[in-house]
This record gives C-alpha cells, sequence and structure tokens, in this order.
C-alpha cells in the first residue's frame, strides 16, 4: 500500500475512533482502551510528511495523436511522458533538498519512476503514478515536484513575463525538457489538460503553440570560463554547488551530469573554503523580449 493510501487509512481510523470513544467515554475500561488506541494512530501518523500528496498525475490530450475515445499513438505517448519524467526527475531533487532540514539527512537519490496506471477515456491521455517503494518520503517528494512542473507549464503559457520568472528557478535542463514535452504536442495540435491531487491546467492547442513558441524563442550562448575564487561547498542532494570570485561576487549554479560523486567528494575536501580556479560553464539565455539569465555548470576544480 502506498503512503498516501496509508494516511488516509490511519485518518480514517482515527475519526472512526474518536466517534467511538465519545460513545463510551464514560465506561472506564473500554475509554482507556480508545484513548490507547488513538494516541498509537496519532503517533504514526507523526511519522508522515503534514501535507502527504498523491503522487499521480493524468495527461489528457486530443487532436491527431487521438483516435476519438479508442486511442492514443503509442509513438506520441513515449515521445511526452520520456521529457516529463525527466522533468519530475530533475524537481524531484530539488523538493527532496528543500526539506532535508525539516526531516534530517535524506538520501542521496530518490526514486522518480513513474508508471502508466491508467488511459483515461474522453479526453484521452495517460495516468503516471509513482507506485509504493521503501524510501518513506520519495512519494510526498514526487507529489509536489508533479505540481510545481504543472506550474511551470503555466507560467510557460500565461506570459513572457512569467515564463521568464519562472525558468529564474529551474535548472537548465529543464527547460530543454520543457521544449522537448511541449513541441510533441503542439504537433499534433493537442489541447493539454493536467490534473493532480486539487490542482488542475488547461490550454487550448493555440496555449499550447504558444508556450512552445516561447519555449523555442529562448537563444543559448555557451561558454566555458574559469573564475578564480573561494569554492563555497557542493550540496549533493540538489545538485548544486555554491563559490565567491575575488571580487566578493557569489556565483552558484548546478552541477555537470559528467561528474560523479566521488570526484564531487574529492572536490569539498581539497578545496573547500580554499583559494582555487574554478572551470565552469556559463550558458547565456536570451529571451524573445530581449532579457537575458546567465546560468552556470560546474565542470571542475584545479589548484590556482
Amino acid at each position: 500500500m502506498s503512503s498516501f493510501r496509508i494516511i488516509e487509512s490511519i485518518k480514517a481510523q482515527i475519526v472512526d475512533t474518536e466517534r467511538l470513544f465519545e460513545l463510551v467515554k464514560d465506561h472506564p475500561a473500554m475509554a482507556d482502551s480508545l484513548r490507547e488506541k488513538l494516541i498509537a494512530l496519532k503517533a504514526q501518523l507523526e511519522r508522515f510528511p503534514k501535507e502527504m500528496i498523491e503522487p499521480k498525475i493524468r495527461l489528457l490530450f486530443s487532436g491527431s495523436a487521438i483516435r476519438g475515445s479508442l486511442g492514443i499513438k503509442s509513438s506520441f505517448v513515449g515521445k511526452t511522458v520520456k521529457p516529463f519524467q525527466e522533468m519530475i526527475k530533475t524537481q524531484s531533487a530539488l523538493v527532496r533538498f528543500g526539506n532535508v532540514a525539516k526531516r534530517g539527512q535524506a538520501k542521496r537519490s530518490i526514486s522518480t519512476e513513474l508508471f502508466i496506471t491508467s488511459l483515461p477515456i474522453g479526453s484521452f491521455g495517460v495516468e503516471l503514478s509513482k507506485l509504493e517503494s521503501e524510501d518513506l518520503f520519495a512519494e510526498h517528494d514526487v507529489a509536489h515536484a508533479m505540481q510545481q512542473i504543472m506550474g511551470l507549464v503555466k507560467n510557460t503559457s500565461e506570459s513572457d513575463v512569467t515564463f521568464e520568472e519562472a525558468i529564474k528557478r529551474v535548472p537548465k535542463r529543464n527547460l530543454t525538457n520543457l521544449k522537448k514535452f511541449l513541441k510533441e504536442i503542439a504537433d499534433e495540435h493537442s489541447f493539454l489538460k493536467m490534473e493532480s491531487g486539487d490542482l488542475s491546467l488547461e490550454l487550448s492547442a493555440l496555449d499550447v503553440k504558444d508556450a512552445y513558441d516561447r519555449v523555442s524563442a529562448t537563444v543559448d550562448v555557451e561558454s566555458e570560463v574559469f573564475i578564480e575564487g573561494i569554492f563555497r561547498g557542493i550540496l549533493l542532494d540538489s545538485g548544486k554547488f555554491e563559490a565567491q570570485d575575488f571580487d566578493g561576487n557569489k556565483i552558484s549554479g548546478f552541477i555537470s551530469e559528467e561528474l560523479g560523486e566521488d570526484e564531487l567528494i574529492q572536490f569539498d575536501q581539497e578545496f573547500l573554503n580554499k583559494e582555487c580556479k574554478i572551470h565552469l560553464k556559463e550558458v547565456k539565455t536570451k529571451f524573445i523580449t530581449g532579457n537575458e539569465n546567465t546560468d552556470y555548470e560546474l565542470l571542475g576544480i584545479n589548484n590556482l
């Protein structure tokens, strides 16, 4: 049983026990027994995150990828689910890191594999779910990541301003996968409906095209730079690094996927709070509005 279902079951048991307690509270033996049961149930509930959302999302489509209420192109499903899965993977890592301070040290990795658990009919589509695992918090992190990706899609579809603000908060690879995801939907002239928990989002085919055009209009200018300064550390859970140049300017960004964990630990041991030469990929993203955003990716660290 998934963590979400366990929580719902515990809550139902608490409600039933409280009702029964009100009926027998004048009976000492029964009241004491029910009181102990309530304490045990509430203690069990405390083990779970306060806001548990079911890690499930529905993606509904229309257009040439759909044949009425009969079916959906398997190739279309593959091309849309893959980049969506990658966005969830990246976002789940960010969600987990943000919650570390609240629940202690998190695991270095999180299981984010999604399964197709249903093919909704009407507006045909797919239901993607994170199934139960030994990681107690994985479902919580994936569920919140799903809703945050919905927010990214919404902001991308609304305006240039909301899109540019949203992109500042996500790693570059999410922008790449967002572009792939929207392209497949736009090419099939489909609308997009997304439903997760109590959140829902609906974009018309025109909205989807506008969102794709907005992402496609961004231009990335990449270059490799070397910054001399002080290395401030690596955050393995979120894949982030921090540094400061000799002028006091703070530099932060994401870690290249080419760097292994052992190599990153070695960087931390050798260069933490020391003067060094930091090898970075600098990516300047230029938007259709003329605005520009700069991202950094850590490629390596060397002695001065």
